[in-house]
């Protein structure tokens, strides 16, 4: 067939060598469809921040939390940034909008305010 020749033609000139995932397996085919697939990989390459589901906004700040209360100087207001994400965590987790699953576990906020403080003794 053309097509098998093209394609024969084309290894024998290394037009397929060094591909970004040769000889790995292509990211997303887990076996369970997720809709929401393109977007995620859209905001994951683009390093968009802002938009998308809140579980995956809820995500990457869980992820980015302890950086954003160490330039804090003040405890209360540590405290509010951890009472306002814990707050975001359960209504997100109250909404019926479809989307990925909120599994971002809220924060304990003396024991989170205990680790701030340890953290900036440190420094």
């Amino acid at each position: 067939m053309y097509v098998d020749t093209v394609i024969d033609q084309a290894v024998r000139r290394g037009e397929f060598d060094d591909l970004p995932l040769a000889g790995k397996p292509i990211p997303g085919l887990t076996g369970t469809h997720d809709p929401d697939w393109w977007l995620k990989a859209v905001i994951e390459r683009e390093q968009l921040t802002g938009l998308g589901p809140p579980a995956m906004l809820l995500k990457t700040e869980d992820r980015e939390l302890d950086d954003r209360l160490d330039r804090e100087l003040d405890e209360q207001a540590v405290r509010e940034i951890l009472a306002d994400f814990n707050a975001r965590v359960v209504d997100a987790r109250r909404q019926l909008l479809g989307g990925p699953p909120v599994v971002t576990p809220t924060r304990d906020v003396e024991h989170e305010v205990a680790r701030w403080r340890a953290r900036r003794a440190d420094r």
